[in-house]
Protein backbone atom coordinates (compact mmCIF):
# COMPACT_ATOMS: atom_id res chain seq x y z
CA UNK A 1 0.00 0.00 0.00
CA UNK A 2 1.58 3.41 -0.76
CA UNK A 3 2.17 5.47 1.89
CA UNK A 4 0.49 8.29 0.57
CA UNK A 5 -2.68 6.84 0.41
CA UNK A 6 -2.46 5.50 3.84
CA UNK A 7 -1.46 8.36 5.25
CA UNK A 8 -4.63 10.30 3.61
CA UNK A 9 -6.52 7.68 5.29
CA UNK A 10 -5.64 8.99 8.30
CA UNK A 11 -5.89 12.32 8.03
CA UNK A 12 -9.45 11.91 6.77
CA UNK A 13 -10.32 10.07 9.95
CA UNK A 14 -8.89 13.44 11.13
CA UNK A 15 -5.90 12.80 13.32
CA UNK A 16 -3.23 14.03 11.85
CA UNK A 17 -2.70 17.22 11.17
CA UNK A 18 -2.36 19.38 7.81
CA UNK A 19 1.69 19.12 6.37
CA UNK A 20 4.32 22.07 7.34
CA UNK A 21 3.02 25.78 6.82
CA UNK A 22 3.67 27.13 3.09
CA UNK A 23 3.00 30.28 1.76
CA UNK A 24 -0.63 30.66 0.83
CA UNK A 25 -1.95 31.43 -2.61
CA UNK A 26 -5.17 33.61 -2.56
CA UNK A 27 -5.31 37.24 -3.29
CA UNK A 28 -5.50 37.55 0.19
CA UNK A 29 -5.28 34.98 3.02
CA UNK A 30 -8.59 34.64 5.12
CA UNK A 31 -8.11 34.64 8.99
CA UNK A 32 -9.64 32.43 11.20
CA UNK A 33 -10.94 35.47 12.89
CA UNK A 34 -13.40 36.04 10.08
CA UNK A 35 -15.08 32.83 10.41
CA UNK A 36 -16.98 31.07 9.79
CA UNK A 37 -18.87 32.97 6.69
CA UNK A 38 -20.05 32.56 3.27
CA UNK A 39 -17.82 32.85 0.22
CA UNK A 40 -18.24 32.37 -3.42
CA UNK A 41 -16.45 30.38 -5.82
CA UNK A 42 -14.95 33.14 -7.89
CA UNK A 43 -12.79 30.35 -10.20
CA UNK A 44 -14.49 28.27 -13.15
CA UNK A 45 -13.76 25.27 -11.25
CA UNK A 46 -11.65 23.81 -7.45
CA UNK A 47 -11.16 21.20 -6.10
CA UNK A 48 -12.11 20.16 -3.35
CA UNK A 49 -9.70 17.43 -0.75
CA UNK A 50 -9.67 15.43 2.25
CA UNK A 51 -6.99 16.68 3.75
CA UNK A 52 -4.97 19.95 3.40
CA UNK A 53 -2.39 18.30 0.58
CA UNK A 54 -3.06 18.38 -3.17
CA UNK A 55 -1.14 15.11 -3.56
CA UNK A 56 -4.22 13.91 -2.16
CA UNK A 57 -7.26 12.64 -4.03
CA UNK A 58 -9.81 15.42 -5.26
CA UNK A 59 -13.23 14.55 -3.54
CA UNK A 60 -15.65 16.87 -5.14
CA UNK A 61 -15.78 19.76 -7.40
CA UNK A 62 -17.02 23.24 -7.18
CA UNK A 63 -17.98 25.46 -9.96
CA UNK A 64 -18.20 29.25 -10.36
CA UNK A 65 -21.03 30.41 -8.47
CA UNK A 66 -21.26 27.80 -6.16
CA UNK A 67 -21.80 28.96 -2.62
CA UNK A 68 -20.11 27.35 0.51
CA UNK A 69 -19.74 27.95 4.03
CA UNK A 70 -16.26 28.44 5.44
CA UNK A 71 -15.76 27.32 8.86
CA UNK A 72 -11.81 27.29 9.73
CA UNK A 73 -8.59 28.94 7.92
CA UNK A 74 -4.51 28.25 8.25
CA UNK A 75 -3.50 31.63 6.11
CA UNK A 76 0.51 30.07 6.39
CA UNK A 77 -0.42 27.32 4.29
CA UNK A 78 -3.38 28.40 2.30
CA UNK A 79 -5.56 26.33 3.06
CA UNK A 80 -9.44 26.85 3.87
CA UNK A 81 -11.76 24.32 5.88
CA UNK A 82 -14.92 24.08 3.96
CA UNK A 83 -18.73 21.74 5.02
CA UNK A 84 -19.04 19.19 2.80
CA UNK A 85 -20.75 20.28 -0.30
CA UNK A 86 -24.36 19.47 -1.25
CA UNK A 87 -22.73 16.84 -3.74
CA UNK A 88 -21.32 15.17 -1.04
CA UNK A 89 -21.67 11.32 0.13
CA UNK A 90 -20.46 8.61 1.24
CA UNK A 91 -20.58 4.93 1.06
CA UNK A 92 -21.46 2.44 4.06
CA UNK A 93 -21.86 -1.66 3.94
CA UNK A 94 -25.40 -3.23 3.40
CA UNK A 95 -24.84 -5.55 5.80
CA UNK A 96 -24.29 -2.88 8.41
CA UNK A 97 -27.86 -1.23 7.82
CA UNK A 98 -31.59 -1.53 8.52
CA UNK A 99 -34.25 0.12 6.25
CA UNK A 100 -36.65 2.32 8.37
CA UNK A 101 -38.90 3.47 5.29
CA UNK A 102 -39.14 7.41 3.82
CA UNK A 103 -35.26 6.66 2.70
CA UNK A 104 -33.63 6.03 6.08
CA UNK A 105 -31.92 3.69 7.52
CA UNK A 106 -30.51 2.47 11.00
CA UNK A 107 -27.09 1.30 12.14
CA UNK A 108 -27.28 -2.25 13.15
CA UNK A 109 -23.64 -3.36 13.76
CA UNK A 110 -21.42 -2.13 16.31
CA UNK A 111 -19.24 -0.28 14.06
CA UNK A 112 -20.39 0.25 11.14
CA UNK A 113 -17.26 1.75 8.51
CA UNK A 114 -17.55 4.50 6.46
CA UNK A 115 -15.99 4.70 3.51
CA UNK A 116 -15.80 8.21 1.45
CA UNK A 117 -17.95 9.04 -1.64
CA UNK A 118 -15.83 9.82 -5.14
CA UNK A 119 -17.76 11.00 -7.59
CA UNK A 120 -17.11 9.08 -10.75
CA UNK A 121 -15.08 6.51 -9.04
CA UNK A 122 -16.14 2.86 -9.37
CA UNK A 123 -14.69 2.17 -5.85
CA UNK A 124 -15.43 3.45 -2.09
CA UNK A 125 -12.98 6.05 -1.11
CA UNK A 126 -10.71 5.67 1.98
CA UNK A 127 -12.45 5.22 5.15
CA UNK A 128 -13.90 7.65 7.52
CA UNK A 129 -14.70 8.03 11.76
CA UNK A 130 -17.10 4.65 12.30
CA UNK A 131 -21.16 5.33 13.02
CA UNK A 132 -22.27 3.70 16.26
CA UNK A 133 -25.16 1.58 16.53
CA UNK A 134 -28.22 2.78 16.25
CA UNK A 135 -27.25 5.90 14.33
CA UNK A 136 -29.83 7.10 11.49
CA UNK A 137 -28.28 7.91 7.85
CA UNK A 138 -30.25 9.18 4.70
CA UNK A 139 -30.06 6.54 1.57
CA UNK A 140 -29.25 8.50 -1.67
CA UNK A 141 -30.64 6.70 -5.17
CA UNK A 142 -27.43 5.82 -6.35
CA UNK A 143 -26.45 2.53 -7.35
CA UNK A 144 -24.84 0.50 -4.98
CA UNK A 145 -21.29 -0.71 -5.24
CA UNK A 146 -19.85 -4.36 -5.47
CA UNK A 147 -16.61 -4.83 -3.69
CA UNK A 148 -14.63 -8.40 -3.87
CA UNK A 149 -15.34 -11.40 -5.21
CA UNK A 150 -16.93 -14.44 -3.87
CA UNK A 151 -18.15 -15.08 -0.35
CA UNK A 152 -16.23 -11.74 0.28
CA UNK A 153 -18.75 -9.47 -1.63
CA UNK A 154 -19.28 -6.61 0.17
CA UNK A 155 -22.21 -4.19 -0.72
CA UNK A 156 -21.93 -0.45 -0.13
CA UNK A 157 -24.69 2.08 0.04
CA UNK A 158 -24.53 5.48 -0.56
CA UNK A 159 -25.70 8.02 2.11
CA UNK A 160 -25.80 11.91 2.38
CA UNK A 161 -23.18 12.96 3.79
CA UNK A 162 -22.73 12.96 7.99
CA UNK A 163 -23.40 16.33 9.90
CA UNK A 164 -20.36 17.75 10.29
CA UNK A 165 -18.14 16.58 7.25
CA UNK A 166 -15.67 19.21 5.64
CA UNK A 167 -13.31 19.18 2.70
CA UNK A 168 -10.03 21.21 2.21
CA UNK A 169 -9.73 24.29 -0.36
CA UNK A 170 -6.87 26.27 -1.58
CA UNK A 171 -7.82 29.86 -0.61
CA UNK A 172 -7.75 30.86 -4.20
CA UNK A 173 -10.47 30.91 -6.21
CA UNK A 174 -13.13 31.68 -3.32
CA UNK A 175 -14.41 35.13 -2.40
CA UNK A 176 -15.66 35.98 0.99
CA UNK A 177 -19.68 36.79 0.94
CA UNK A 178 -20.43 37.70 4.63
CA UNK A 179 -19.74 36.20 7.60
CA UNK A 180 -22.55 34.30 9.48
CA UNK A 181 -23.30 33.56 13.12
CA UNK A 182 -20.32 31.59 15.26
CA UNK A 183 -23.27 28.74 15.84
CA UNK A 184 -22.12 25.76 15.43
CA UNK A 185 -19.24 25.83 17.62
CA UNK A 186 -15.70 24.09 16.37
CA UNK A 187 -16.13 21.09 18.72
CA UNK A 188 -19.65 19.81 16.76
CA UNK A 189 -18.30 21.02 13.13
CA UNK A 190 -15.75 18.76 14.31
CA UNK A 191 -17.96 15.73 15.13
CA UNK A 192 -17.99 13.45 12.44
CA UNK A 193 -13.96 13.51 12.41
CA UNK A 194 -13.63 12.97 16.04
CA UNK A 195 -16.50 10.56 16.38
CA UNK A 196 -17.96 13.09 18.64
CA UNK A 197 -21.31 14.58 18.58
CA UNK A 198 -23.12 17.38 20.11
CA UNK A 199 -21.57 20.06 22.25
CA UNK A 200 -18.17 19.23 24.21
CA UNK A 201 -18.76 20.89 27.61
CA UNK A 202 -15.13 22.65 29.43
CA UNK A 203 -12.85 18.91 30.80
CA UNK A 204 -10.73 19.53 34.19
CA UNK A 205 -7.06 20.83 32.97
CA UNK A 206 -5.34 18.00 34.28
CA UNK A 207 -7.63 15.68 31.71
CA UNK A 208 -7.80 17.64 28.86
CA UNK A 209 -3.79 17.65 29.32
CA UNK A 210 -3.30 13.78 29.16
CA UNK A 211 -5.39 13.74 26.56
CA UNK A 212 -3.65 16.11 24.26
CA UNK A 213 -0.57 13.65 25.00
CA UNK A 214 -2.82 10.54 24.63
CA UNK A 215 -3.67 12.61 21.28
CA UNK A 216 -0.09 13.08 19.98
CA UNK A 217 1.14 9.55 20.56
CA UNK A 218 -2.30 8.56 18.51
CA UNK A 219 -1.01 10.99 15.91
CA UNK A 220 2.29 9.58 15.74
CA UNK A 221 0.94 6.11 15.57
CA UNK A 222 -1.21 7.04 12.70
CA UNK A 223 1.69 8.35 10.55
CA UNK A 224 3.21 5.02 9.56
CA UNK A 225 1.17 2.49 7.21
CA UNK A 226 -2.02 1.39 8.77
CA UNK A 227 -1.15 -2.24 8.12
CA UNK A 228 1.54 -1.13 11.05
CA UNK A 229 -0.68 0.72 13.20
CA UNK A 230 -0.16 -0.86 17.24
CA UNK A 231 -2.57 1.15 18.90
CA UNK A 232 -2.53 -1.15 22.26
CA UNK A 233 -0.33 1.88 24.30
CA UNK A 234 -3.24 4.06 23.24
CA UNK A 235 -5.77 2.66 24.23
CA UNK A 236 -4.63 1.25 27.81
CA UNK A 237 -3.67 5.26 28.78
CA UNK A 238 -7.09 6.63 27.63
CA UNK A 239 -8.53 3.15 29.85
CA UNK A 240 -6.35 4.08 32.86
CA UNK A 241 -7.31 7.85 31.96
CA UNK A 242 -10.73 6.94 32.39
CA UNK A 243 -10.48 5.17 35.51
CA UNK A 244 -9.14 8.80 37.23
CA UNK A 245 -12.29 10.45 35.43
CA UNK A 246 -15.16 11.83 37.78
CA UNK A 247 -17.05 13.73 35.79
CA UNK A 248 -19.53 12.93 33.16
CA UNK A 249 -17.69 15.38 30.56
CA UNK A 250 -14.40 13.62 31.29
CA UNK A 251 -16.05 9.94 30.94
CA UNK A 252 -17.45 10.96 27.31
CA UNK A 253 -14.34 12.35 26.41
CA UNK A 254 -12.44 10.04 27.04
CA UNK A 255 -15.02 7.11 25.91
CA UNK A 256 -14.96 8.60 22.44
CA UNK A 257 -11.58 8.32 22.03
CA UNK A 258 -11.42 4.76 23.09
CA UNK A 259 -14.26 4.04 20.59
CA UNK A 260 -11.81 6.18 17.76
CA UNK A 261 -8.78 4.04 18.78
CA UNK A 262 -11.63 1.12 18.36
CA UNK A 263 -12.45 2.43 14.80
CA UNK A 264 -8.76 2.31 13.77
CA UNK A 265 -8.09 -0.45 15.49
CA UNK A 266 -10.54 -2.65 12.75
CA UNK A 267 -9.26 -0.48 9.94
CA UNK A 268 -5.88 -1.77 11.02
CA UNK A 269 -6.84 -5.39 11.58
CA UNK A 270 -8.45 -5.62 8.08
CA UNK A 271 -5.41 -3.80 6.11
CA UNK A 272 -3.57 -6.28 7.67
CA UNK A 273 -6.05 -8.88 6.65
CA UNK A 274 -5.79 -7.64 3.51
CA UNK A 275 -1.62 -7.46 3.07
CA UNK A 276 -1.68 -11.09 4.47
CA UNK A 277 -4.22 -12.18 1.68
CA UNK A 278 -2.12 -10.27 -1.30
CA UNK A 279 1.41 -11.93 -0.03
CA UNK A 280 -0.53 -15.73 -0.31
CA UNK A 281 -2.03 -14.58 -3.99
CA UNK A 282 1.71 -13.49 -4.83
CA UNK A 283 3.16 -16.12 -3.65
CA UNK A 284 0.48 -18.18 -5.62
CA UNK A 285 1.06 -16.82 -8.79
CA UNK A 286 4.98 -18.06 -8.19
CA UNK A 287 4.17 -21.14 -7.73
CA UNK A 288 1.77 -21.06 -10.94
CA UNK A 289 4.15 -19.53 -12.86
CA UNK A 290 7.19 -22.23 -12.11
CA UNK A 291 4.98 -25.36 -12.48
CA UNK A 292 3.66 -23.81 -16.16
CA UNK A 293 7.84 -22.92 -16.37
CA UNK A 294 8.20 -26.46 -15.47
CA UNK A 295 5.86 -28.40 -17.79
CA UNK A 296 6.87 -25.92 -20.40
CA UNK A 297 10.20 -27.48 -20.29
CA UNK A 298 9.13 -30.71 -19.93
CA UNK A 299 7.18 -30.71 -23.07
CA UNK A 300 9.70 -29.24 -24.81
CA UNK A 301 11.87 -32.34 -25.75
CA UNK A 302 8.78 -33.32 -26.93
CA UNK A 303 8.48 -31.41 -29.74
CA UNK A 304 10.17 -33.12 -32.95
CA UNK A 305 11.15 -30.11 -35.33
CA UNK A 306 9.69 -29.47 -38.54
CA UNK A 307 11.01 -31.99 -41.29
CA UNK A 308 11.45 -28.75 -43.36
CA UNK A 309 9.60 -25.08 -44.17
CA UNK A 310 8.59 -22.75 -47.10
CA UNK A 311 5.69 -22.15 -49.41
CA UNK A 312 3.04 -24.61 -50.80
CA UNK A 313 2.65 -24.60 -54.41
CA UNK A 314 0.90 -27.08 -56.47
CA UNK A 315 3.20 -28.85 -59.51
CA UNK A 316 2.80 -31.93 -62.29
CA UNK A 317 5.41 -33.78 -60.72
CA UNK A 318 4.18 -37.60 -59.73
CA UNK A 319 5.25 -40.53 -57.60
CA UNK A 320 4.20 -43.54 -58.09
CA UNK A 321 0.76 -42.23 -59.57
CA UNK A 322 0.50 -40.06 -57.34
CA UNK A 323 0.57 -35.76 -57.78
CA UNK A 324 3.37 -34.46 -55.24
CA UNK A 325 3.38 -30.70 -54.42
CA UNK A 326 5.94 -28.38 -53.85
CA UNK A 327 7.78 -26.65 -50.66
CA UNK A 328 9.51 -23.78 -51.89
CA UNK A 329 11.91 -22.90 -49.46
CA UNK A 330 13.69 -18.88 -49.32
CA UNK A 331 15.50 -18.86 -52.76
CA UNK A 332 12.12 -19.47 -54.90
CA UNK A 333 13.06 -23.33 -55.86
CA UNK A 334 11.91 -26.27 -54.35
CA UNK A 335 13.79 -27.49 -51.51
CA UNK A 336 11.18 -30.67 -51.34
CA UNK A 337 8.47 -32.71 -52.50
CA UNK A 338 4.92 -33.66 -50.04
CA UNK A 339 3.45 -36.31 -50.23
CA UNK A 340 0.15 -35.17 -49.01
CA UNK A 341 -1.84 -38.33 -47.85
CA UNK A 342 -5.76 -38.02 -49.20
CA UNK A 343 -7.03 -37.28 -45.75
CA UNK A 344 -5.28 -33.93 -45.37
CA UNK A 345 -6.86 -30.57 -46.38
CA UNK A 346 -4.26 -29.21 -49.09
CA UNK A 347 -6.52 -25.95 -49.62
CA UNK A 348 -6.14 -24.86 -46.07
CA UNK A 349 -2.00 -24.62 -46.81
CA UNK A 350 -1.48 -23.96 -50.53
CA UNK A 351 0.41 -20.85 -51.40
CA UNK A 352 0.69 -20.62 -47.56
CA UNK A 353 4.01 -21.21 -45.46
CA UNK A 354 4.04 -23.72 -43.35
CA UNK A 355 6.16 -26.48 -41.37
CA UNK A 356 6.43 -29.73 -42.80
CA UNK A 357 5.91 -33.31 -39.93
CA UNK A 358 7.17 -36.50 -41.91
CA UNK A 359 9.30 -39.30 -42.90
CA UNK A 360 12.08 -37.61 -45.55
CA UNK A 361 13.82 -39.76 -48.49
CA UNK A 362 15.56 -38.73 -51.23
CA UNK A 363 13.70 -39.71 -55.06
CA UNK A 364 15.81 -40.00 -58.28
CA UNK A 365 12.89 -39.66 -60.38
CA UNK A 366 12.26 -35.86 -59.30
CA UNK A 367 16.10 -35.41 -58.28
CA UNK A 368 15.14 -33.43 -54.74
CA UNK A 369 13.68 -34.68 -50.97
CA UNK A 370 10.62 -36.41 -50.98
CA UNK A 371 8.88 -36.03 -47.54
CA UNK A 372 5.91 -38.71 -46.87
CA UNK A 373 3.97 -36.06 -44.62
CA UNK A 374 2.39 -36.93 -41.63
CA UNK A 375 0.88 -33.45 -40.43
CA UNK A 376 1.45 -29.78 -41.58
CA UNK A 377 0.91 -26.06 -39.72
CA UNK A 378 0.33 -23.33 -41.14
CA UNK A 379 3.17 -20.76 -39.67
CA UNK A 380 1.42 -17.59 -40.53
Amino acid sequence: MATCGLRLAALLLGLLGPPGPGPGTGAGAISPAELPARARVTAESIDTFGEPDEASFPLDRLNKGDEVRLVDADPASGWLTIEAPGSAFAWVDQAALRPEGAGTARVTAGQATVRVGITGARMPGPPRAGLAKGAVVQLLDRPPLQTGSGRGIVTWLAIAAPAGEVRHVRDSGLALIDKLPAEPPPEQRAAFREGAQGDTPPLPAEIATEIARIEAEHRAVLGGPIESWRLEPVRARYEALLKRATDPASTSAIQKRLDLVASHAEIARSARTIQTILERSRRRDGDVAMARQTLAEAEEPRRSPFAAEGLVQSSSRQVDGRRVFALIGKQGSPVAYLDIPPGLDTRRVLARRVGVHGSVRYDESLGSKLIAVRDIEPLE
